[in-house]
C-alpha cells in the first residue's frame, strides 16, 4: 500500500512510498540500513528480471528498495504499483540520466541515516549472496568505501566487469572484458574503481567525497567517484564471490551513437578533472585531434555518419567540458588561504 502522494509532486522528484517498510525475518534492529537504488528509463520489462533478485537477497541488512523512474513512458509506474508494491518509487517528469537521477535517491539514503547504498542497474540480476558478501568486505576491508564483485554476462560464463581499470591516457574500460571465467584471475583485493552497474558505496564516503557529479549524463560518472573517493582516503574493492549477471547494453545500445557521444565526452571531463594539469592538456588535445582526424573520417568511410558526427561532437563538447575541469582546478587552488 501506497500513502497518497499528489502526481505534480511526484513529478519533481518526490516518491511514492510505503507506508512502512518490512523488516526481513531473523535481521536484527541494529543491523545495517542498505538502500538498494534502481534507476529506470523505459525499462519495465527489465524490472521484471531485477528486481525479484534484488528483494531476495540474503543479508544481515535492513533493505530499502528504491526505483527512480527516469522519465520513462512505457508503464514502468503502472508495472511497479502492481507488481511491487514494497518497492518505493520516485518519479521523475524527464530523463535527468544516470547521474543525477541516482543522486535523487541516494540524498534520501543519507537523509534515513542509511550506512549503504547499493546502485543497481536495471538490466543487472543479482545472485543471491551478492549483498552479503559485499557486507561481509566491508566489514573487513573499513579503509574501503566503494564494493564491487563479478559481473558476468546474462546466459553466460563470461566476465562482464571485475572493476574498473584506468590507462595511462585516462580512458577506463572494465577490466577481464570478457574473460571466460574459469580463466579468471583476478582475487578479491583492490581496484581503480567500481562500476556503477552493481556496486555497494558506503555512506560515510559519500558524505565526504561526494554524490555523482551531475556533469556526466551517462557514463564515467562511476569512475569519477571512485577517483575523487580515492582522494579522500576510500579504496575501490573488489569481492570475486559477489557475482550478479548484465544484459549487456540493453540501456542505450552497445555501440551507438549516443553511447559513442557520451564515452568521449566523458573521458576528456574525467581527464580534465583528475590528470595532472601538464598532462591533462596534451592528452585532451592529442584525444581531440585524434577523434576528428582519424576516427570520424574512418566512421564516414564506413557509411556511419551517425557515429561520425558523435565523434566530433563527444570531442568538441569533452573538449568544452575538460577546460572547464581544469578551470575549477586552477580556481580552487588559487582560493583564499586559511
Amino acid at each position: 500500500m501506497y500513502r497518497p502522494t499528489p502526481v505534480r509532486a511526484a513529478a519533481r522528484g518526490e516518491a511514492l512510498s510505503p507506508t512502512s517498510i518490512k523488516e526481513p525475518e531473523g535481521v536484527a534492529n541494529d543491523a545495517p540500513l542498505v538502500h538498494a537504488i534502481v534507476v529506470s528509463w523505459n525499462g519495465a520489462h527489465l524490472l521484471r528480471d531485477c528486481l525479484p533478485a534484488l528483494l531476495a537477497q540474503q543479508a544481515p541488512a535492513r533493505l530499502h528498495v528504491v526505483v527512480v523512474d527516469n522519465g520513462s513512458a512505457d508503464g514502468t509506474a503502472e508495472l511497479l504499483l502492481r507488481e511491487f508494491p514494497s518497492v518505493e518509487h520516485i518519479i521523475l517528469e524527464t530523463n535527468l540520466g544516470y547521474g543525477r537521477a541516482n543522486n535523487q535517491a541516494m540524498r534520501r539514503a543519507l537523509d534515513a541515516d542509511a550506512r549503504f547504498v547499493a546502485l543497481v542497474n536495471n538490466d543487472v540480476e543479482l545472485d543471491a549472496g551478492w549483498l552479503a558478501r559485499l557486507l561481509a568486505a566491508a566489514d573487513a576491508q573499513p579503509q574501503a568505501g566503494l564494493f564491487t564483485g563479478t559481473l558476468l554476462f546474462k546466459n553466460e560464463e563470461i566476465v562482464n566487469s571485475t572493476g574498473l581499470r584506468i590507462d595511462a591516457l585516462g580512458r577506463v574500460s572494465d577490466r577481464d572484458f570478457k574473460v571466460p571465467l574459469r580463466d579468471l584471475a583476478a582475487q578479491s583485493g583492490p581496484v581503480a574503481g567500481v562500476s556503477g552497474g552493481a556496486a555497494l558505496l558506503r555512506a560515510q564516503m559519500l558524505r565526504e567525497a561526494g554524490l555523482f557529479d551531475p556533469a556526466y549524463f551517462a557514463y564515467y560518472e562511476d569512475a569519477d567517484l571512485s577517483l575523487r573517493a580515492a582522494e579522500h582516503a576510500f579504496q575501490s574493492w573488489y569481492v570475486r564471490e559477489a557475482t550478479a549477471r548484465h544484459r549487456f547494453g540493453a540501456t542505450l545500445g552497445r555501440g551507438s551513437a549516443r553511447q559513442r557521444y557520451l564515452l568521449a565526452r566523458g573521458h576528456l571531463r574525467t581527464v580534465g578533472k583528475h590528470q595532472p594539469l601538464l598532462k591533462a592538456a596534451a592528452v585532451i588535445a592529442g584525444t581531440v585531434a585524434y577523434r576528428f582526424a582519424i576516427k570520424a573520417p574512418l566512421a564516414f568511410l564506413r557509411a556511419e555518419p551517425a557515429l561520425a558526427l558523435a565523434e566530433i561532437r563527444g570531442a568538441s563538447q569533452g573538449a568544452i567540458d575538460a577546460v572547464r575541469a581544469i578551470g575549477s582546478r586552477f580556481r580552487e587552488r588559487s582560493g583564499p588561504k586559511q
